[in-house]
């Protein structure tokens, strides 16, 4: 059994490619890592990297396509992504590769699909397709604050919070570690900053969620859901991530620092404890399930939690290709088994008959 790791990038996330690799290599599965680009069209042959167990080390070589992919591809507007998707599409088609997962669409369509179940719909914020200045402008004017997000954003880059003021109205927004406000005297101002982000059709809108501490540090509750040996969902492993006082974001592109869940609940009674601890449960059961009714399947989902002061559980974010430093670092005893997690993976599909998988596929 041969397992491909893709990504557009030669060598991306090595540290974890490396214990990955090692991982197959004990049970015996020949392990490798290629980009869409070192496809040859005419022999399907990859001339990629291949892991060499009693070398410890990455040998560049040609093979032929794996059987199984974890796809790791992170799109961009660049010229490279456009390139590169309609080449993951053809692999994604192909009857004999299976991918472990096969992703998740933007974030309205993903919403879309959530807000049909009810046993999740209370945990989600009311979200709108931003289409419209006049529309916009007057949920702004009922609420005062809202946040725009792109809808395939992600790392909390390119979201703004948005602020109407007595006199003005205000935008805040965060790339890494760098804070941009913008003060806007007048309506026609404002239309004239939001007119390209209603015309990309690319944004929506939400409530302003209060997610601080009290020391004004933006914090929230990352959940690393992962499918086991057997097929079934599991929580792989929780933490919080804590952004640096007075940032908008607290994800780790932007200096956050990472608290393990068990440390961070202790601030709350035991009943109110309870209470929390069954509705993150609630929606890390429900929400992978619901996700697999609507889309193609999954091998991982990053779920992103936000636990406003009045101890309200809220959905922020969802992730089919999540990164897993939240996890590693708050349980180092767990790290081999996120290691082994997409091994294990495979090894449960190829079990599964020919006509399972077609339909796992």
């Amino acid at each position: 059994m041969r397992i491909g790791y893709l990504s557009l990038k030669e060598r991306q996330e090595g540290e974890y490619v490396q214990h990955m690799a090692k991982a197959a290599a004990k049970q015996g599965i020949e392990f490798v890592q290629f980009t869409p680009f070192n496809i040859q069209p005419t022999t399907e042959l990859i001339l990629g990297w291949k892991y060499i167990p009693s070398k410890d080390e990455w040998e560049k070589t040609t093979f032929e396509m794996p059987q199984f992919i974890y796809d790791r591809c992170f799109y961009s507007p660049s010229t490279k992504s456009k390139q590169a998707r309609p080449i993951v599409e053809w692999l994604k088609n192909k009857k004999d590769v299976t991918f472990l997962g096969y992703g998740l669409p933007n974030k309205w369509e993903t919403y879309q699909a959530l807000v049909t179940d009810n046993a999740l719909k209370p945990y989600l914020p009311k979200t709108k397709k931003l289409l419209h200045l006049a529309v916009f402008f007057e949920e702004l004017r009922k609420t005062r604050k809202l946040v725009l997000k792109p809808m395939n954003g992600s790392r909390g880059i390119n979201i703004f919070f948005v602020t109407l003021n007595a006199y003005s109205i205000t935008v805040v927004t965060q790339k890494f570690n760098e804070i941009d406000e913008q003060q806007f005297k007048n309506r026609e101002e404002f239309f004239e900053w939001l007119h390209p982000l209603v015309d990309s059709r690319n944004y929506i809108y939400q409530p302003y969620l209060n997610l601080t501490t009290e020391q004004n540090m933006p914090q929230d509750l990352r959940v690393l859901l992962q499918k086991n040996e057997e097929g079934n969902w599991h929580v792989a492993g929780k933490g919080i991530r804590v952004g640096q006082k007075d940032s908008v974001i607290s994800n780790l592109s932007g200096g956050s620092s990472i608290i393990p869940f068990e440390e961070w609940i202790k601030q709350y009674s035991q009943q109110s404890a309870l209470v929390l601890q069954d509705e993150i449960d609630t929606i890390s059961s429900t929400l992978p399930i619901t996700l697999e009714k609507h889309f193609p399947p999954l091998f991982e989902i990053g779920l992103d939690l936000g636990i406003d002061a009045h101890q309200a559980v809220w959905i922020l974010d969802i992730n089919s290709k999540p990164g897993r430093k939240v996890v590693l670092k708050t349980d180092l005893a767990n790290q081999d088994k996120v290691y082994s997690a997409p091994i294990k993976y495979c090894k449960y599909l190829l079990t599964q008959s020919k006509n399972e998988r077609s339909e796992i596929s």
